[in-house]
């Protein structure tokens, strides 16, 4: 049998959620998470949306800010919208925090396990009885217990932090609750319940335009910024060396550049196909193996980032998309209303709406509409003909069988022993003649 007892674990972490050995490019947004959370309620920060496509980092960002409030001694909810229940998940999360925070011992300052991930957001432990934690009555809606936790933790000289990941998949009914109970207890009561939620840019066209819900489109904002060239840098070659592997500089050369301008998902898979297919940490990360890391990590984009983000796109948004990759990436309005004549002028401005929101476009200075983000003039050129190759018009008749061709019911009668010979989808029984 194989001894496997020398393997070592791939240190990149290609998976959405999971973090990464080392955090590079948010050092800034993490910084400005810290300074609201200090600062209190009166910060606008101090509750904020966080918006980026999938891959961006946004559930990174939202466990390493758990982590360091958690060592600073506030009270932590974290829980996600994926799913109806949202309000009762924040309630169970408040008891097993409760539960947490009983079980431990209250003399000890906690030690952050990570804290060369966590560079950029410092709070300071504060001391907090957590055995003074007030539990819910059975009468007590929500809204009131997050209030009474809020009012307590003040006492405390602390603040309690609730974040939300999934939003966009949330449900309103609850999402409008739970907004209306924010504003209350942290605009106008100005009680220390800070919040941060993050899901998909498109939320900006839905959960944040639904009137009911001003609170969530008050909150202060934040895009997911796109890894930088020295920022990928920076992560393959400290995350190889720090897990005694080492990369060749042409190698790293070829990573980096491909990383670069990306989202942190595809810098954590070019690192993790390198890592494999060099047999590291035994034996270096060439650039043969570099070039392979970058075709394999488009697949993975391709088929978890890019063909999701797509197949959530109306098909308005995919029509104008489509006209715009014609353009080559960047065309006029009027260019792409010419390829799109079926559409109303309103719907196209709409669509450019959502899609600016979403990040899949902007306008250049000359007024033009340009391609953003993963979804390439190239991405969706290629989407767009696999999804071609299902469209009858683009058949040649002469290839068809005859009952293709003439689209013949063809469906079997056993006492006539025959097909029939009416037309596809055609009312009533069958026929064996016309």
């Amino acid at each position: 049998m194989e001894d496997h007892s020398s393997f070592l674990p791939n240190p990149f972490t290609p998976d959405f959620g999971r973090r990464p050995a080392l955090l590079v490019g948010r050092q800034s947004l993490l910084e400005s998470i810290g300074r609201s959370l200090y600062i209190g309620p009166g910060d606008q920060g101090f509750t904020r949306l966080l918006l980026g496509q999938r891959g961006s980092g946004k559930t990174t960002i939202l466990a390493e800010v758990r982590e360091q409030a958690a060592f600073s001694g506030l009270l932590v909810l974290d829980v996600d919208a994926a799913t109806p229940g949202l309000l009762g998940r924040i309630s169970s999360c408040i008891a097993d925090a409760r539960e947490r925070y009983e079980a431990a011992d209250p003399s000890k300052t906690p030690v952050p396990r990570r804290d060369r991930r966590l560079a950029g957001l410092t709070l300071g432990p504060v001391g907090i009885n957590w055995q003074d934690m007030p539990e819910q009555r059975p009468r007590w809606s929500l809204g009131y217990y997050l209030e009474t936790l809020s009012s307590w933790a003040a006492d405390q000289g602390s603040a309690v932090l609730l974040t939300v990941d999934e939003m966009h998949a949330g449900d309103r009914e609850e999402l409008r609750r739970l907004a209306s109970d924010i504003q209350d207890i942290t605009k106008i009561k100005e009680l220390p319940l800070a919040f941060v939620g993050a899901g998909l840019p498109e939320m900006a066209y839905t959960i944040l335009e639904d009137k009911k819900m001003t609170f969530f489109h008050r909150c202060f904002r934040d895009g997911m910024p796109s890894i930088n060239h020295d920022d990928a840098w920076r992560c393959l070659r400290l995350t190889v060396e720090e897990s005694d592997g080492e990369v060749h500089d042409d190698a790293l050369r070829l990573m980096a550049a491909a990383a670069a301008d990306g989202l942190p998902y595809k810098l954590q898979s070019i690192g993790h196909h390198a890592w494999d297919l060099s047999g590291s940490p035994e034996r270096p990360i060439d650039a043969r193996a570099a070039e392979m890391a970058v075709e394999m990590a488009g697949q993975d984009m391709a088929e978890k980032v890019i063909s999701p983000m797509w197949h959530d796109l109306g098909e308005t948004d995919q029509s104008f998309l489509k006209a715009l990759s014609a353009c080559g990436g960047t065309g006029a309005p009027r260019d792409i209303a010419r390829r799109l004549p079926e559409s109303s002028s309103r719907s196209l401005a709409r669509a450019e709406r959502r899609l600016a929101a979403a990040g899949h476009v902007h306008r250049t200075n000359g007024g033009k509409v340009q391609l953003a983000g993963v979804l390439t003039a190239e991405a969706v050129q290629g989407l767009a003909a696999s999804e071609a190759e299902y469209d009858l018009g683009n058949i040649d008749p002469a290839s068809l069988s005859p009952d293709e061709s003439t689209g013949a019911c063809n469906a079997y009668m056993p006492r006539a022993r025959a097909k029939c010979v009416l037309a596809r989808g055609h009312k009533g029984g069958h026929r064996s003649r016309r």
